[in-house]
């Protein structure tokens, strides 16, 4: 099973990332008060801050425990949607490798989060491809919108 969910963050990005990139070329469009850009950048940034460096901490048996995560408030001005997405797809790439390479033993190892309680390293990578999916339903919609 924890191959098939890796296998399963890996599709669920390059869906996304395809979807933004769909999107992008048809309208400036914008998910709520964000850019493309902006959804893009919060991405990368929150696998960068939050998921990769949580799961390590997790793997080594740090047993960290977590406050709720968001960059929402963040200004992403300066990224463009291509070095956002590309961020992403590196760090996820790199977080891949990482578990990839794990025992069982250490992907069974826990952090505690203040939302989701005692969670896995696999369960936190199902908490990174539901934070995907969540951004490809705003994704979705979107393109559908500007299919009308």
């Amino acid at each position: 099973m924890s191959e098939k969910l890796l296998e399963q963050l890996k599709a669920s990005q390059q869906l996304v990332i395809a979807m933004t990139q769909l999107v992008a070329e048809d309208v400036p469009a914008r998910v709520g008060a964000w850019t493309l850009r902006d959804v893009a950048a919060h991405l990368a940034a929150t696998e960068k801050e939050c998921f990769e460096p949580r799961i390590r901490s997790m793997a080594a048996g740090e047993r960290p425990a977590f406050e709720y995560y968001s960059n929402d408030e963040r200004d992403f001005d300066g990224i463009s949607l291509h070095a956002a997405l590309t961020e992403w797809s590196d760090t996820r790439a790199r977080l891949i490798d990482f578990v990839r390479e794990l025992s069982d033993e250490e992907r069974a190892r826990v952090g505690v989060h203040t939302k989701f309680g005692e969670v896995t390293v696999d369960g936190y990578l199902r908490i990174a491809l539901d934070h995907d999916q969540d951004h490809l339903k705003s994704l979705e919609r979107l393109a559908t919108e500007a299919a009308r």
